[in-house]
Formats: structure tokens, C-alpha cells, sequence
């Protein structure tokens, strides 16, 4: 196995391959790549995850109250008129949802507000890693 690099490339700095939007959590995450039969195949490090400290700054965040039971992705549609920034809330949320992709009626969810997420996604790209977590 070959990596693109000592620790390879964003996703969107690869011409070959689809530019991603800023919601995606997959955009945070290195390429790697493994030729095999004169081809070059691309992957992600499957390790890596992000967690959200426990004391982000509350000017960011905003509470969501579920009203009836909804998935995640229908949760980051009614936020951030996006399906793609399920995994935010879940990451904000995750000691309240466990282990389930939906939230049942009446939940109270901590979200980041539509117009932080920049300031969020960029913090995140620019964050030390170790031991395969971003903090």
C-alpha cells in the first residue's frame, strides 16, 4: 500500500477527483492511494474520526427541539437546508443519541449555527491530529 505523499492530499486539492462542499464530512479527511494493475485507487483512513470538545463556545450553538422522530439527515436538512451535516449534530450530540441515526420527537439538540459552520469546518481542516483524532 502507497500513500499520495508522507501524509497525503485533501480530496479537492486532487484534480482527478470530484470537488467536495464544505458540509462534507468526508472533505476532512485525507486521500490515500494503492496502484495495483497499472491503476491508482483512492481511500480514506477509515481510523480517523473527529470529536467536538465539551466546551465549544455557546455564541456558536443554537438548541433544535425534534418534533417528531426524524433522521439525522432530515435533522441537518431543516438546519442547514443540507443533507450532508447530519454528522455535526451527531458529533454535538452524540452522549444524547448513541449508537441510533434518528432522534425521537420532542429531543433537545445542541447544533452549530448555519453561519459558524465555516468558521467550524475551518478550525477542524486546521486542527492538530493524534492518534488518528482531530482536536
Amino acid at each position: 500500500m502507497s500513500l499520495t505523499g508522507t501524509t497525503g492530499k485533501y480530496q479537492n486539492q486532487i484534480k482527478e477527483l470530484k470537488k467536495l462542499g464544505l458540509s462534507r464530512y468526508e472533505r476532512i479527511f485525507k486521500v490515500f492511494t494503492e496502484a495495483k494493475d497499472g491503476k491508482e485507487f483512492y481511500f480514506y483512513n477509515l481510523l480517523n474520526k473527529i470529536e467536538f470538545p465539551k466546551n465549544i463556545d455557546s455564541s456558536l450553538l443554537d438548541t433544535y427541539i425534534v418534533q417528531s422522530r426524524e433522521p439525522l439527515t432530515t435533522t441537518s436538512y431543516n438546519l442547514y437546508g443540507n443533507i450532508e451535516s447530519w454528522w455535526m449534530i451527531y458529533l454535538l450530540n452524540k452522549d444524547l443519541i448513541g449508537k441510533k441515526f434518528w432522534v425521537e420527537g420532542g429531543t433537545q439538540l445542541s447544533y452549530i449555527l448555519p453561519d459558524k459552520r465555516g468558521l467550524i469546518f475551518g478550525q477542524i481542516t486546521n486542527t492538530t491530529v493524534y492518534n488518528n483524532k482531530h482536536f
